[in-house]
């Protein structure tokens, strides 16, 4: 045979050998469930139930207050009394049962701008409770807001994204689009 034969079934042998021993060292089933499983916390426990009514009022005095009428639509209740955009404020609510608890640090209600909130949020759940959220400072971070909820003790960090998407609700209300009519 020839010389380059010969090379390249060497270096054929060794590619099968390092194939097979690479095969046989799987890792102990200890390792395999060794995977830290993160636990997610929601603002709101599934329990409690589904939105019925959200209230926002900003610091400024701006406030939106949108709820479900005997008949399941959402309805505008403040800066005035209309019918709500029903996709806007479904997915208000729908973003209401996803807020996140990021954690819950120790720090000072004054710190986190809690004396004073930015926001306080009342929901109403078909559970019958009613949960006020009192919102605060963004963390250092920005990723997420310092909250506070019923007047506990206890301040949690909750996601920015989520918390942004239902504040936007006080400056821009869920309004039905009316038509605008062709002089």
């Amino acid at each position: 045979m020839k010389r380059s034969t010969w090379i390249v079934l060497v270096i054929f042998l060794a590619l099968v050998g390092l194939l097979l021993y690479l095969n046989q060292k799987e890792p102990p089933a200890e390792e395999l469930d060794a995977t830290p499983t993160e636990t997610v916390e929601y603002l709101f426990d599934e329990t409690a139930g589904l939105p019925t009514s959200i209230d926002i009022k900003a610091r400024t005095g701006e406030q939106v207050t949108i709820e479900r009428n005997e008949a399941g639509e959402w309805v505008l209740k403040q800066p005035i009394e209309a019918e709500a955009n029903q996709g806007s404020a479904e997915a208000a609510a729908s973003q209401l049962t996803a807020l996140r608890i990021l954690s819950r640090p120790e720090v000072a209600p004054d710190d986190a701008g809690l004396v004073e909130p930015s926001y306080t949020m009342t929901v109403k759940l078909t559970g019958g409770t009613e949960e006020v959220v009192r919102i605060g400072d963004l963390t250092p971070t920005d990723s997420g807001y310092y909250t506070n909820i019923n007047g506990g003790d206890e301040i949690l960090i909750v996601g920015k994204t989520g918390l942004d998407s239902l504040l936007t609700l006080v400056t821009s209300p869920p309004y039905v689009e009316t038509p605008t009519p062709t002089p």
